[in-house]
């Protein structure tokens, strides 16, 4: 078996742990925390804001580091930050300390864990089947958001404690996920070549892309004067702004159809499902069909979901919007990862990525502030939902500038 197959699986695994902490656990530590530290609901989510802030200035320093230290260490270092940052938030005795200790932790811990470094390694590793790579190690965001929380619900309601559960959180990660990367994660060299009994013959398959993969090396300002960094960047960027404003609406929007919460958990599972779905249907996709394709499919998708749902449609439309949006969305990411490797090459990968992510950032932030000012001023969504769709049309044509070097061999 190509031992690359192992790395993805430990970029799953930490994917499953940090992201679905980060992204779908802390929403249950909220009321408690409030109780704890007699704290108000906006000064709970200070600590997600700074986290946040803090990703504008981390994401390129990672992204330098990848390319140049080896990520099995950074990943194996962020699983250690990470555990032992769980332990130490349980036992914070002020809203303060949490949130000061928070922000480091997972300020930290998302870009060493997170999509960065395992996209990065796993391009690497990979070229046929790259985005297939990319799209299963993807998932492990959707395992996580369906995992993590159910595991957090039966720890709070054993005990009661917040605390107690994110310390058998903390154990998982030291015990679990951090001897696993120790032992599996392993960097790829440029002088590892194909060998006769197979084991790297995912990239000895194609030398034009190997060429362009290991040798490109850009600079900084190299990347930001390449118009490929602009066009992908706010393309996804335009994608990503619309889901997480979407996922923050989704049930004032509902309620305002006449539909209750049980409806919009329901959605949500929808979106997680179809996302998970998307992940693997994209990323087998990019190893067969053009990346601009691809891209613009995921562009079309989201705005037909948009559109369908500014209809203010039945039950049934709504979860088919769902659906697609759900599984556009998540077929963004594998794309946006072959993307990257396809034009700037792995030996840069992890400083693109990481550049990129405090641009994506500044255009995701004001997308929440925009949903919520329409939705106020028109006293529905739709108006919210066409505009966006606007927006996502006109930055289509951009994906057709892309200059991406052919893929030959990809069986």
């Amino acid at each position: 078996m190509y031992y690359g197959w192992f790395v993805v699986s430990g970029a799953l695994l930490a994917q499953l742990t940090v992201v679905g902490f980060f992204t779908y656990v802390f929403s249950l530590l909220v009321l408690p925390l409030q109780v704890s530290f007699e704290a108000s609901r906006s000064e709970v989510m200070y600590s997600m804001s700074l986290t946040a802030m803090l990703g504008l200035f981390l994401a390129p320093v990672v992204g330098v580091m990848a390319d140049k230290y080896p990520i099995r260490w950074l990943m194996v270092s962020g699983a250690v930050i990470f555990g032992g940052g769980l332990f130490a938030l349980s036992m914070t005795q002020s809203l303060f300390q949490f949130t000061l200790l928070f922000c480091i932790v997972m300020g930290t811990s998302n870009f060493l864990l997170g999509p960065l470094c395992g996209s990065a390694i796993i391009s690497r590793w990979f070229t046929v089947n790259r985005g297939k790579a990319l799209g299963i190690a993807a998932t492990g965001s959707s395992l996580g958001g369906i995992l993590l929380p159910a595991l957090f619900v039966l720890w709070l309601a054993d005990d009661g404690d917040w605390r107690s559960a994110l310390q058998n959180l903390s154990y998982g990660v030291l015990f679990i996920l951090l001897p696993y990367l120790f032992f599996v994660m392993r960097d790829f060299t440029v002088q590892q070549q194909p060998n006769s009994s197979g084991q790297n013959n995912d990239r000895g398959e194609n030398d034009i892309l190997e060429t362009n993969s290991v040798q490109s090396d850009y600079s900084l300002q190299q990347i930001i004067k390449n118009s490929s960094y602009w066009i992908v960047g706010i393309s996804v960027a335009f994608l990503l702004s619309t889901y997480s404003a979407l996922l923050a609406n989704l049930t004032p929007y509902l309620s305002g159809q006449g539909f209750g919460e049980s409806i919009a958990a329901q959605a949500i599972m929808i979106i997680a499902i179809s996302g998970f779905v998307g992940k693997l249907v994209f990323g087998y996709a990019t190893d067969k069909v053009s990346l601009k394709l691809a891209l613009s499919v995921t562009q079309l998708a989201v705005i037909v979901g948009l559109l369908l749902l500014a209809a203010g449609p039945s039950y049934w439309v709504i979860c088919i919007a769902m659906g697609i949006l759900g599984l556009s969305t998540g077929g963004m990411l594998p794309v946006w990862g072959a993307l990257l490797a396809a034009i700037f090459g792995t030996a840069s990968y992890g400083r693109v990525m990481g550049l990129m992510m405090p641009l994506i950032v500044l255009i995701v932030i004001p997308g929440y502030s925009l949903a919520g000012y329409l939705s106020d001023q028109s006293g529905s969504y739709g108006l919210c939902f066409i505009i966006f769709s606007a927006v996502i049309a006109m930055s289509m044509p951009l994906a057709q500038m892309l200059k991406i070097p052919p893929l030959k061999g990809a069986g």
